[in-house]
């Protein structure tokens, strides 16, 4: 899909597009704090959040990308940061992004369904949020009633 000013849904697609896009960030800022918060305490669960985080940050170009490709800019909003204090409350936090974010991919392929090229981008990036959501769960199990020293 490339720029064509006269695709009455162009628009609508490029707000979807921004919608992801900061999405994607907040969830990349929140992993990062997450990850800051637990190394020191557990190692491998700080590098699960650097590497959901580094996804993320593919996708928020991905989706970037498209805005630029489709004639649109990109626009920043503000990304709420839950920080929580234990593990358990940082994974529940990150599990409910995941969702949302599976939920709204979900929703997409739909809408997208008559653009292949977004609509293969969409589930490529469905994937990844369905295998964060995974993870994060794994660890939630094994994290149940923790604290983080403040």
């Amino acid at each position: 899909m490339d720029k064509k000013p006269d695709d009455p849904r162009r628009q609508q697609i490029i707000d979807l597009l921004q919608e992801n896009m900061n999405a994607e960030f907040r969830a990349t800022l929140q992993y990062i704090c997450h990850r800051i918060s637990v190394y020191s305490r557990d190692s491998v669960l700080g590098e699960s959040f650097k590497s959901a985080a580094l996804d993320e940050m593919a996708h928020i170009l991905y989706f970037s990308d498209m805005i630029d490709k489709l004639g649109g800019a990109p626009v920043f909003t503000d990304w709420p940061v839950h920080s929580g204090s234990s593990i358990t409350e940082m994974l529940e936090s990150d599990i409910a992004l995941e969702q949302e974010a599976r939920d709204r991919y979900s929703a997409q392929l739909e809408t997208l369904k008559d653009h292949p090229q977004l609509h293969t981008l969409i589930e490529s990036v469905l994937s990844d949020e369905e295998d964060h959501h995974n993870e994060f769960s794994r660890y939630l199990s094994s994290y149940a009633g923790d604290t983080i020293k403040q």
